[in-house]
């Protein structure tokens, strides 16, 4: 379904990994290095009577440590492959009449949102999805952040700051004829330079220097959305941003979707558990039987682990019955 619905280049790329098998090969590593775990806990369980080596909580210890790890690392993409899917949700931003919409309407290549120069245009958000390079944009015009708004216009802002705490990327657009606005501290403290573009709008007009102390180490690019001079350096900086957005790169790169995550974060409660009863030195049935749900939920992702696997990693690693 990841390859039918792929948006982009990077998503196309992300799937075709996984038809080859990247996601499979990190999963059989968490279970292997599971079943061995399980297998010292139930060893000393089933088989009590036998000339077994002493019995050495640290290692399985050491091993559900390995086991997190591993979880932790595929829940890590888990947000890169919702981006993957869907889209880079990037959040256009700036004062009423900036030129936030054509800056859309440029990008889109149409006239998708009504450009006026009258302020408060646009009251709700617009949303249109683009290819740049090998990613996909999900661009999100938004209400113009005025700080004296009208009732309608105000329900406009707040809609924005509701969009804006989910944001991916930020277009903040500026008006290089205006004064370099103050932007409310809602924003302020969502405006991270890693995930900014500063756009200065309007530079085929006699204007000003911008003033970017408000978000320092951003990056910046000038533009005309009127005119599309320095549209190309804009897009280049888009991209650039998109690039560093992956969590690891390499041929075993993964991005787990949805029903992945649900099943990573089900095994690592329950090996969280399994780690907590060792420290308190709980009996071993009970560690066994969390070390089994978390391989019950690996086994939703990778397919079911059975019994024969356990047994097999059991015999394995210990003389029994000979």
């Amino acid at each position: 379904m990841d390859l039918i619905h792929a948006r982009s280049e990077r998503a196309l790329a992300a799937a075709n990994r996984q038809l080859r098998g990247a996601l499979g090969k990190q999963m059989t590593g968490l279970i292997d290095e599971l079943l061995i775990a399980l297998a010292r806990v139930e060893a000393y369980i089933d088989f009590p009577d036998e000339d077994l080596p002493p019995e050495d909580r640290k290692v399985v210890e050491n091993q559900i440590a390995n086991v997190l790890r591993g979880t932790d690392r595929l829940l890590a993409t888990s947000h890169y492959g919702e981006v993957l899917r869907h889209g880079i949700k990037t959040v256009i931003i700036g004062e009423p009449n900036a030129g936030k919409s054509s800056l859309l309407n440029r990008l889109v290549g149409k006239e998708r949102a009504i450009v006026s120069p009258e302020p408060g245009t646009t009251r709700d958000f617009i949303e249109e999805v683009i290819n740049l390079g090998p990613h996909c944009f999900r661009l999100i015009d938004t209400a113009g952040l005025n700080p004296q708004p009208g009732a309608i216009e105000e329900l406009g802002i707040g809609k924005t700051y509701e969009i804006a705490a989910e944001a991916d990327f930020f277009l903040v657009v500026l008006d290089s004829t205006s004064p370099t606005p103050l932007f409310d501290n809602r924003l302020s403290d969502l405006l991270n330079p890693d995930r900014v573009i500063v756009v200065i709008n309007k530079i085929d007009q006699p204007g000003s220097p911008a003033n970017l102390a408000f978000i320092p180490h951003a990056r910046s690019v000038a533009v005309s959305a009127k005119t599309g001079l320095g549209l190309e350096d804009f897009r280049s900086a888009l991209i650039g941003l998109a690039d560093g957005l992956a969590p690891h790169t390499g041929d075993d790169a993964v991005a787990i979707n949805a029903r992945h995550a649900y099943a990573l974060n089900q095994a690592k409660a329950d090996l969280a558990s399994a780690q907590l009863k060792l420290a308190e030195n709980a009996a071993s049935e009970l560690v066994a039987s969390d070390l089994r749900g978390a391989l019950a939920a690996l086994g939703e992702i990778s397919g079911r682990v059975d019994n024969e696997r356990m047994l097999d990693a059991l015999f394995a690693n210990f003389c029994i019955g000979k």
